[in-house]
């Protein structure tokens, strides 16, 4: 068997990952246009290019990390959507295309274990680093501010920021233990 066909750990997805690295460029490619460049650094914007980093090296961390940023992102985004924002459609590659890409590429690669974990450290990597590289105006990742709106529920910016990180590191763990049951443990 090829290793490009092969199951487990060491396979390559190269489709996966050309698919999903399109996803990016199209919708990054909107952004850049648009002149909304920083709104690359969202976390479900960042889960794409990894995903695909992920099909191309068949690393199934890689895979599974943006697939459970995304089942957090992913609400978010249409509670967004319901609430008054408007839709970009070249969003739907990020948050609808990717993630079957994903869930395709993850079916053969194995559920990695541990996977909520990975997550949730790399999520608050990404929010330091959108602190460092990013501006208040535009409060990518909410990294700066309380959402609009949301103030008087949360005393201060950093129990917003503590009440996100747990909150999606809850979300993190369900979708893992789900992922684990559905799809098995996938090996050491």
């Amino acid at each position: 068997m090829s290793r490009v066909l092969a199951v487990g750990p060491r396979a390559t997805l190269p489709w996966h990952g050309v698919v999903t690295l399109a996803c990016w460029m199209i919708h990054g490619g909107n952004h850049v246009l648009r002149g909304t460049a920083h709104d690359l650094l969202w976390a479900c914007n960042v889960a794409v290019p990894m995903l695909a980093l992920g099909c191309f090296a068949g690393a199934r961390v890689a895979c599974a990390v943006p697939l459970l940023w995304l089942s957090f992102g992913t609400p978010i985004w249409l509670l967004d959507l319901a609430t008054g924002a408007n839709l970009i459609p070249t969003s739907l590659f990020v948050h609808v295309l990717a993630p079957l890409v994903g869930i395709a590429a993850i079916r053969r690669l194995g559920w990695p274990p541990r996977a909520w974990l990975s997550a949730t450290l790399a999520s608050a990597s990404l929010l330091a680093l959108t602190r460092l590289a990013g501006s208040p105006e535009p409060n990518v990742n909410l990294a700066f501010r309380i959402h609009d709106g949301w103030e008087r529920a949360f005393g201060s910016h950093a129990l917003f920021l503590t009440t996100l990180l747990g909150a999606s590191a809850l979300v993190f763990v369900t979708v893992d233990t789900a992922a684990r049951r559905l799809l098995g443990r996938g090996g050491p």
